[in-house]
């Protein structure tokens, strides 16, 4: 087997002798168990009994998933429970996490305007599109991509956005929060080109 397909390699032997079964993979898991609730909290908008909001509710367990990344990834260090597969499923949750909230927001109108705007959803997902494909090939190539300091200030950014959006949506066009989202989608930019940049370096000078 050759170096290029190393990376992806031992992501699908782990996965097929179940070594995936560790404590900081299934926190990594519970991230991506977590948004289904939030999605149809924020769809069917249902009555909660002792008049608890179900954008507070939705809002919450959006954080308590975000809280997830640092969890596992702390754990999984201290533990020496860090693996290629890890690097790999870590950021694949956050997309499984991140996006499909995203998606909701542009989908629910307040007073005839989206929460959030699809400019916003498209500036993401081109950003994770390319990224995953450098990981991609970074992996076939022997080279690994886990989070770089980038990487973690948009998916912070992301999360305080859209968190405030979830828990505020009355408040989504003003210009504070406007200001929340405009500041997430340069992050996300620039954390793009740092990616581009970095597999230039490591990935693409080794064709």
């Amino acid at each position: 087997m050759s170096q290029k397909s190393n990376g992806l390699a031992c992501a699908s032997k782990a996965l097929m002798s179940g070594q995936w079964l560790n404590a900081a993979n299934l926190i990594t898991l519970l991230r991506v168990l977590l948004t289904p609730p939030v999605i149809l909290l924020l769809l069917y908008r249902p009555q909660l009994p002792y008049n608890v909001s179900y954008n507070a509710l939705a809002g919450v367990i959006f954080i308590i998933a975000a809280l997830t990344d640092k969890v596992d990834g702390y754990y999984a260090r201290k533990n020496g429970m860090v693996t290629r597969l890890g690097q790999f499923l870590d950021p694949l949750a956050d997309k499984l996490l991140i996006i499909p909230v995203m998606a909701t927001l542009c989908y629910i109108k307040v007073d005839g305007v989206r929460l959030l705007a699809i400019w916003v959803l498209i500036v993401v997902l081109v950003r994770e599109v390319m990224v995953t494909v450098i990981r991609v090939i970074g992996a076939r190539r022997g080279v690994s991509f886990p989070a770089t300091w980038s990487g973690k200030l948009k998916m912070f950014s992301q999360i305080v956005a859209v968190s405030v959006i979830i828990i505020f949506p009355a408040s989504h066009n003003d210009l504070v929060v406007q200001i929340i989202v405009y500041v997430m989608a340069v992050v996300t930019i620039y954390s793009c080109i740092d990616y581009l940049i970095r597999a230039r370096r490591e990935v693409f000078t080794r064709i």
